[in-house]
């Protein structure tokens, strides 16, 4: 490209930009322009790209033809800049700040997150601390220490997600107490919510990864006993869902407490007479009246053992609950993926 083809490449690129620049309207896009044209790797910089096979004569005015048109450009810019700056600030000023302004959108909560929180906080006021352990588990502190050797139904792999033939993704949060007792004497007073995995098939009602939270009480100057448990429990169960709740323990069996009970509380929503005020059955309680809401006993002896406690001189309770079923019985949720599904239109009515 000769020195005459440059200049006029140049007038083009004059005229281009001046048309741009009075286009922009906000101060936002007249920077675009800037840098398109004056930037670096711009418009005016390609143009020069010329200058070097250019005779010296010729390159001098090709030159100072482009440093003109920097100078010109430069100073329009600058005026057009402060006055769009102008013209954004007396619209600012003409903003009726008399109307209501729009609510900013908030999060909140996860409905698991607020529950743990709530029952954390419950315990807490029983004089319990919260605690947590490894989600991905070892066989001795997922089974061997909770008195479930090999060769115990819950070790199938058609229960368990097994990472290796050693290491488990854990099936509930009861190896939180192994953990705990291991770490510290007694005495324990301590509760473990987290996430626990089964190899289950998902439906409305099932799902392979829920919610727990366990509870460990262990003491070693005085024998702790059922009616320790009980009256912790009942009283648990009296902040968590009201004075008025009525408790109930039946026989059960569990590998690592013994003896062993499950805990009922009177139904939620037909208040134990298992029909609704229409005299339709109740539907949550299936019209028994009752709901079961966890699972507990006294600390197996064997458990004691394989963390190196004495069991003739220290005793506990144990005790766990699902916070997925939880939930769903006091949200009276139909499925319980829409706990874990993170569809917004869900979430939002608990925010």
């Amino acid at each position: 490209m000769n020195a005459a083809e440059l200049i006029e490449s140049l007038a083009a690129l004059r005229s281009s930009a001046l048309d741009d620049a009075r286009a922009a309207t906000t101060p936002e896009a007249l920077n675009a322009v800037r840098v398109r044209v004056l930037g670096r790797k711009g418009d005016l910089t390609s143009v020069l790209r010329g200058l070097k096979d250019l005779l010296p004569e010729d390159r001098t005015r090709v030159g100072q033809e482009a440093n003109h048109l920097k100078d010109d450009l430069e100073a329009f810019l600058t005026g057009r800049q402060s006055a769009l700056e102008d013209a954004a600030e007396q619209g600012a000023r003409a903003l009726d700040v008399t109307l209501p302004g729009r609510r900013p959108w908030v999060g909140g909560r996860h409905v698991l997150t607020a529950l743990e929180a709530e029952l954390v906080d419950v315990f807490h006021g029983l004089g319990f601390t919260a605690g947590e352990g490894p989600e991905v588990e070892d066989d001795f502190h997922n089974f061997t220490a909770l008195n479930l050797p090999p060769g115990h139904p819950a070790r199938e792999a058609h229960d368990t997600y097994y990472v290796s033939d050693t290491t488990v993704l854990r099936t509930h949060t009861s190896p939180c107490w192994i953990r705990a007792m291991e770490q510290a004497k007694p005495p324990l007073r301590m509760v473990f919510p987290g996430r626990v995995y089964r190899a289950e098939a998902i439906d409305a009602s099932h799902s392979d990864q829920f919610h727990q939270i366990d509870g460990l009480y262990v003491e070693a100057d005085r024998p702790v006993t059922l009616a320790d448990l009980k009256s912790t429990l009942t009283e648990a169960a009296r902040r968590i869902i009201g004075a008025k709740v009525k408790t109930r323990f039946r026989p059960s069996y569990f590998p690592f407490t013994e003896p062993s009970a499950e805990m009922d509380v009177t139904c939620i929503r037909c208040g134990g007479s298992g029909a609704l005020a229409g005299g339709d059955r109740c539907g949550v309680c299936k019209g028994s009246g009752w709901l079961e809401l966890l699972g507990a006993g006294m600390v197996h002896p064997a458990v004691f053992e394989a963390v190196g406690y004495d069991p003739e001189k220290v005793s506990g309770f144990a005790f766990g609950m699902g916070l997925d079923r939880m939930a769903i019985l006091r949200h009276d949720l139909p499925d319980i993926r829409l706990l874990l599904e993170n569809d917004v239109r869900f979430l939002e009515q608990f925010s």
